[in-house]
């Protein structure tokens, strides 16, 4: 046997008999899978005069079982969305990577291409899941979002995923709600989409399950409540509010135990 390989199998012989090393050989492997993760994260946010987009990507653990995306589709659509899976660790982050390179925006040919509906996005990602048969009943959410930069129509769809955030000037902030049930487990699931007409001015906030009992919760009657907290910070400008909804988070009591993913997508339209 050659010695380079020898001189190998020592090496990893030494680390798994010793307790300090392995651990230290797991976090390093751990943080380097973070790493990696944050590398499928979009580099650059679509801002401009008239969108400004603000995100936070807090993971619980060194890896995450969130992922998002923002993504100019062509010069008259952005598409954006968040992806949770339902558990945390390795096992979650890894199925993450599989939901980004599953989730399809649009379908391009030689000559044209076609700009899927949210509907049709989230549809296709749930049949890919299914496809797949994963073990250890791994599901997931999501919610995607279509908008036409041009009219400023926004086009909606998720699976099981926590409603997105319409904050308008003067008014309460309120749910953009519509059906769909969690991802992986039946392959004929519909999910049907819903439309809005934004307007300058108007603020929309995407976020994994981690971020809801920052921003508000169900009461007795399964009526949904804004936190005092988030009512304080809606009307600031959308990187404002990221950074003071951050701020909350992170300044939480929270049981380590109880701990979970953070991310967030928010989108202003400018004046």
């Amino acid at each position: 046997m050659p010695k380079t390989i020898m001189k190998k199998l020592a090496e990893f012989s030494r680390t798994f008999t010793n307790p300090e090393a392995f651990a230290s050989n797991m976090t390093e492997q751990l943080r380097m899978a973070g790493r990696v993760q944050r590398d499928f994260l979009p580099r650059q946010l679509p801002n401009c005069s008239r969108f400004s987009w603000a995100t936070t990507f807090l993971p619980a653990e060194w890896v995450s079982g969130d992922i998002y995306d923002i993504a100019r589709i062509d010069e008259h659509h952005i598409g954006f969305y968040i992806a949770d899976v339902v558990g945390h660790g390795m096992p979650a982050a890894l199925l993450t990577i599989f939901l980004k390179q599953s989730l399809v925006m649009r379908q391009t040919t030689s000559e044209s291409y076609k700009i899927f509906t949210p509907s049709e996005v989230v549809r296709n990602l749930n049949l890919r899941m299914t496809e797949q048969k994963l073990s250890g009943n791994q599901f997931a959410t999501c919610c995607y979002c279509l908008l036409n930069t041009e009219t400023l129509q926004l086009t909606f769809a998720r699976g099981g995923h926590p409603y997105p955030i319409l904050i308008r000037q003067g008014e309460q902030p309120k749910q953009l709600q519509v059906h769909g049930s969690l991802l992986g487990i039946f392959d004929s699931a519909d999910f049907p989409q819903n439309s809005i007409q934004l307007q300058k001015g108007d603020k929309l906030i995407l976020y994994s399950d981690g971020v809801e009992q920052f921003i508000g919760n169900l009461d007795d009657r399964s009526i949904f409540h804004f936190t005092e907290d988030f009512c304080k910070i809606k009307d600031l400008p959308v990187l404002d509010m990221n950074k003071k909804l951050n701020s909350i988070v992170q300044n939480s009591e929270i049981d380590p135990s109880q701990a979970d993913d953070i991310t967030i997508v928010a989108l202003e339209i400018g004046e």
